[in-house]
């Protein structure tokens, strides 16, 4: 059995799931509200991932015992085409998750549980790059009752239905919806969304797929 901690009211950072400009083509219609000029392909930059506080009083640590799943491989999703690499991802010196650094790769939060335990897997995405489109560039197209498969390293999958995607504000990202804890396996996948801001090198909102298990 593997133990999992999460600090239900501790700060938790997420950051954009895209680390150098966005594309010269456009986004998905649904998904940006508009997309930045051109960008020059020499340049690369780090986005500043997006605190969220705390509140004032001390955390609580809430301890949940899950089910040991192996970790996971590979991410399917029949609906838009994707069939991708999950890395594990851990956390920055700053508390912000890592993200991947190739935009065809997917990543595992593995602080939290494993696809198929109970609790929400969280898988982060780039949405696009300078190059072009990235992984989960179609991610908002997904429709309730999509299924998105995840393969383990003992070769076992699990399969996921999606429930909602919502889009919310990088600074009232909904900490407890995607990382509180749950007694049924759920998978969150988070890319970014909504309008580019040159200034600031981001995106402005999070794009988040909430799907719970089905197999």
């Amino acid at each position: 059995m593997r133990h999992f901690s999460l600090l239900i009211s501790a700060a938790l950072v997420v950051g954009c799931a895209s680390t150098v400009d966005p594309p010269s083509v456009g986004q998905s219609e649904s998904t940006a509200l508009a997309t930045a000029p051109e960008a020059d392909a020499s340049e690369e930059v780090d986005i500043p991932a997006i605190t969220v506080p705390a509140p004032e009083q001390p955390p609580t640590t809430v301890e949940v015992v899950y089910a040991e799943a192996a970790d996971p491989t590979v991410v399917k999703i029949p609906a838009i085409d994707v069939e991708a690499p999950i890395i594990a991802l851990g956390l920055r010196d700053d508390g912000s998750i890592e993200v991947p650094e190739d935009a065809d790769d997917t990543g595992w939060w593995q602080d939290g549980p494993e696809p198929g335990e109970a609790g929400p897997a969280v898988i982060l995405g780039h949405v696009d790059s300078y190059t072009g489109p990235a992984v989960f560039f179609r991610l908002d197209e997904l429709t309730a009752g999509d299924e998105i498969t995840i393969d383990r390293a003992d070769g076992s999958s699990v399969t996921y239905a999606v429930d909602r995607i919502e889009q919310y504000s990088k600074d009232e990202f909904p900490t407890e919806a995607v990382y509180g804890s749950t007694d049924e396996p759920v998978l969150r996948l988070v890319t970014c969304g909504g309008l580019f801001d040159r200034d600031v090198r981001s995106y402005t909102d999070n794009l988040i797929v909430f799907a719970t298990y089905v197999a």
